[in-house]
């Protein structure tokens, strides 16, 4: 499951090598939102050329209901392992259908943007391709007729946390923060989507990276005494570790630092701007 990852316009070809040496653990290639209706052929074509060689890609499709989700599914199955993210997710018997049309076996991220869809959060955390979910609230609030706002949202952004941990699914990806520029909002969206139990936060620029990183990416003080504590379980059933009792939970938690640290440092972090 993406931790940070980094929306790139599909059209902007010259952007994708550079996203991803931004040092984000995933990029998404936009086929939607960025794309203008004209410029959707040639968005596929970059995505085609650019996945061939590369792998950690996501590519943000067009809903279901969109006249150009067909090509943007048929051109994916040109693109070897990448997942997919799915606009407006809504409807999981529709995953299912378009899935059985495909030979390659996908992980999906549904991106939920509206009420519809998060009514269904159940019902789609349960789709066995369905690895995680992220939260759009731009669209959403839209849909619902209320302010763009993280606090009058965070009933909704909970159900996402509920609903993924119930259904065994890995930690949801909060919304993006729309103003780069303001790198202290970003750190406080980040801190306050972690608190709430997100596993990541979505992002639209390379300037982004790093402070969510900061955030999100566990500490190297931290990465170790997790490393101590999983060593030391494997030495006894019933595990005290320096004064603590320790059980399953604690311990499972501490095995899912010890992965996300190793894979997002795996990820170079440099100052790019796109």
């Amino acid at each position: 499951m993406p931790i940070t990852p980094l929306f790139v316009p599909g059209i902007r070809f010259d952007r994708f090598e550079q996203a991803l040496q931004s040092g984000a653990d995933t990029i998404i290639i936009d086929l939607e939102d960025s794309v203008s209706e004209f410029q959707k052929e040639a968005a596929r074509n970059n995505l085609v050329k650019f996945s061939r060689k590369n792998t950690n890609i996501f590519v943000r499709v067009n809903d279901l209901d969109s006249p150009h989700v067909k090509d943007d599914l048929d051109c994916i199955e040109q693109c070897g392992g990448v997942g997919i993210m799915l606009s407006k997710s809504e409807d999981p018997s529709a995953i299912t259908q378009w899935l059985s049309l495909h030979k390659t076996n996908r992980h999906i991220l549904c991106l939920i943007e509206t009420v519809r869809g998060l009514a269904a959060i159940s019902e789609l955390m349960q789709h066995k391709n369905v690895m995680g979910c992220a939260f759009g609230h731009f669209d959403f609030s839209t849909d619902l007729g209320c302010e763009a706002d993280l606090s009058v949202l965070a009933p909704y952004r909970a159900e996402l946390v509920l609903q993924s941990k119930l259904h065994g699914k890995a930690a949801p990806l909060d919304c993006v923060t729309a103003d780069i520029s303001d790198i202290d909002q970003l750190r406080l969206d980040c801190n306050d989507a972690k608190k709430r139990g997100f596993g990541g936060k979505m992002l639209i620029h390379p300037s982004q990276v790093k402070t969510a990183q900061s955030v999100f990416l566990p500490s190297k003080e931290e990465y170790d005494n997790a490393k101590k504590l999983v060593e030391a379980s494997a030495e006894q059933a019933v595990l005290q570790h320096e004064g603590k009792m320790i059980d399953k939970p604690i311990l499972k938690k501490a095995k899912q630092l010890i992965e996300n640290y190793e894979r997002l440092s795996k990820a170079k972090v440099v100052d790019t701007v796109i």
